[in-house]
Formats: structure tokens, sequence, C-alpha cells
């Protein structure tokens, strides 16, 4: 349907924002942890490009083009890593936000299923981010909840 199709168009623009990015960002890290995360998430966000543009093609619609090729071949660090993270959880939760509308405006099965396998996966993605930023101490950890069974057996 239009609704299932015209919610397609927004994660692709942040998808195609996101990888590009991340491939500027992957070239200057100065932290092989950091570049490493990077990358991964440059090569997370071209495969759901790649599943977002089939869905559009088998429904005989044009794919969108990405714009990591205007990424300069700098590796002169412009930002801070810990910068350069903070961007990248932000595009996270932008990403899953978009997903989450798009999920529930999907009439389509296969879509919906698409859309939740690739929440997972940044969802995953977003978590070993933020565990890299605590590592770093570039994030405090959040308050947790009360682990009761830890302190009732710590008496």
């Amino acid at each position: 349907t239009a609704l299932s199709i015209m919610s397609i168009f927004p994660n692709l623009q942040t998808n195609a924002t996101a990888r590009t990015l991340l491939v500027g960002f992957s070239q200057t890290a100065q932290s092989p942890e950091v570049r490493d995360h990077l990358m991964r998430g440059s090569e997370i966000t071209k495969k759901h490009i790649k599943v977002m543009n089939t869905i559009l093609e088998d429904s005989d619609l044009p794919a969108s083009a990405t714009a990591e090729s205007e990424v300069t071949d700098s590796t002169i660090p412009p930002f801070s890593d810990k910068l350069m993270m903070q961007h990248t959880t932000v595009l996270i939760g932008a990403g899953m936000g978009n997903y989450g509308l798009a999920l529930g405006a999907s009439t389509r099965i296969d879509v919906a299923v698409d859309y939740a396998r690739l929440m997972g996966e940044i969802a995953t993605y977003g978590e070993d981010g933020v565990q890299l930023m605590i590592k770093n101490r570039w994030l405090e950890q959040p308050p947790q909840a009360a682990d009761r069974k830890e302190l009732a057996l710590s008496r």
C-alpha cells in the first residue's frame, strides 16, 4: 500500500545519512575499538538500505541513492571519538523511532517482519555502542533497578 511504501523513505534517508557519517567517522576515528564499531555500523546501514531498496524494487518503484561516495579521503579527525560516538547514538535512536513508526504503519507482513528484524539488529548495535561509551567514560551508566536476588544473597 502507499502507506507502507511511504514509510520506507524516511528510513532510507536516515540510513543513507548514517552510512555517509559512519564512513567518514570510521576513517578518522583514533581508537581502533571505535573505528571497528563505526565500520560495523556502516555495514549494518548498507544492509538495511539494501533490504529497503529491494522492497521498493519488488514494487516496481525506484531505489534510493546513497551519498557515501561524497566522503573525502581525509583521515585527519575533525571530531573526537567521543563526539562521533554521541552522533552515532543519536542516529541509532532516530533509526529505531523511524522503524517503530514504519512497523506500526505497515499492512504488509513481510515488510513488518523486515522492520522487526532490522530493529533487533540496530538495538544490539546501539547497546554495544553504549557499552563502549561507558567503558571509555564518555557516558555514565544509567541508574539500574535493584537486583533483589543479589541483595538477598549478599546478607
